[in-house]
């Protein structure tokens, strides 16, 4: 008897010992049926693994500490709050590859789309910026706000809500003739694009948001400007916050409003030309300046702010706006 109990083979048994399990296997098979060993060679098959065996857990673990990441910051930084995100990652795509068959049927066409994909891309990516967590987005929190509790700040939040339901309307006052509402095209939430200091060195570019809605039972329009993006406007040196109210005046016809900038009021009168063109007037100290809306339609629309000094002989252009619909096309 061997060690393990059992006998050694013997030449010319019915029955012969495995050299690896040792378990007797009978004669005349060639191969070991418990761990199928060839008794001729004493060779071993391999062993079919799984990728999990093969492999083990690394690449789920790769997966975990990439995605976990990700969502993290896609969460805390309002990416899944916006809207529009499922379009940015549409435009995000056409930057990166065009589609043969659209290339094919219309090169022409497509280079145009895959140029405008990444130029809308390209100005997300400079606009957009990371919101930190728990800041309020119409602006940075206060140092009592920051103290809150949960149940302060959903307080809070109930008392603005409530608020903006009843300042809000969702349509005109039905005493406003079509013919006479002027800003029907503006309701809504635009990204603007502000151009300051023409033919200088100082001339620039700067991304924001322009928002009109219908108050007040709808008896007035209010619009919020802000450039840059509210959330932005800490790091700002010399941000743009400006807000106009306007109503129809019946007796007289015409729109009347008061822009409110810097802590400044300017009341205006507003007029419009065959065209369609808006005019909005008022005096700011010795300087006239005129706010012309142009271009209007369903996806955008824009703004030419003009000065003169010597009563309309000669106009200085000193801001230009772009403005396009969210979630339709990029600003220029």
């Amino acid at each position: 008897m061997d060690t393990k109990g059992k006998p050694p083979a013997e030449a010319g048994a019915a029955s012969l010992a495995c050299p690896s399990c040792h378990t007797m296997v009978k004669l005349p098979a060639e191969a070991c049926p418990s761990c199928g060993t060839n008794l001729r060679t004493g060779e071993r098959p391999e062993k079919e693994t799984s990728v999990w065996q093969r492999r083990g857990f690394k690449p789920l673990v790769l997966g975990i500490a990439v995605i976990v990441p990700f969502t993290a910051w896609a969460v805390t930084s309002g990416f899944f709050s916006d809207l529009n995100w499922m379009e940015r990652i549409r435009v995000g795509l056409l930057a990166c590859a065009d589609p043969p068959r659209r290339m094919w049927e219309d090169p022409e066409a497509a280079a145009q789309e895959q140029e405008s994909a990444k130029q809308g891309y390209q100005s997300w990516k400079e606009r957009k910026r990371s919101r930190p967590q728990g800041q309020n987005p119409t602006g940075p929190e206060s140092e009592e706000e920051r103290k809150m509790n949960r149940e302060q700040r959903a307080a809070r939040d109930d008392r603005r809500n409530y608020f903006a339901n009843t300042l809000i309307s969702e349509r005109a006052s039905p005493r406003i003739s079509d013919s006479d509402n002027w800003y029907a095209p503006f309701v809504g939430e635009w990204e603007a694009a502000l151009v300051t200091g023409f033919g200088t060195d100082s001339q620039k570019i700067v991304q924001g948001e322009w928002n009109f809605s219908w108050i007040n039972a709808g008896e007035a329009m209010q619009d919020i400007l802000a450039v840059p993006y509210l959330w932005d406007s800490a790091k700002a040196k010399n941000p743009l916050r400006a807000s106009t109210l306007r109503t129809y005046n019946e007796e007289r016809g015409v729109w009347e409003g008061v822009h409110v900038q810097a802590g400044r009021i300017f009341p205006f009168n507003a007029t419009r030309n065959p065209d369609g063109n808006i005019y909005e007037s008022y005096l700011d100290g010795q300087s006239q300046v005129t706010w012309i809306y142009y271009n209007i339609a369903d996806d955008g629309f824009q703004v030419t702010v003009n000065q003169t000094e010597d009563g309309g002989r000669t106009y200085r252009l000193s801001a230009e706006l772009w403005a396009k619909r969210r979630g339709i096309t990029a600003v220029p």
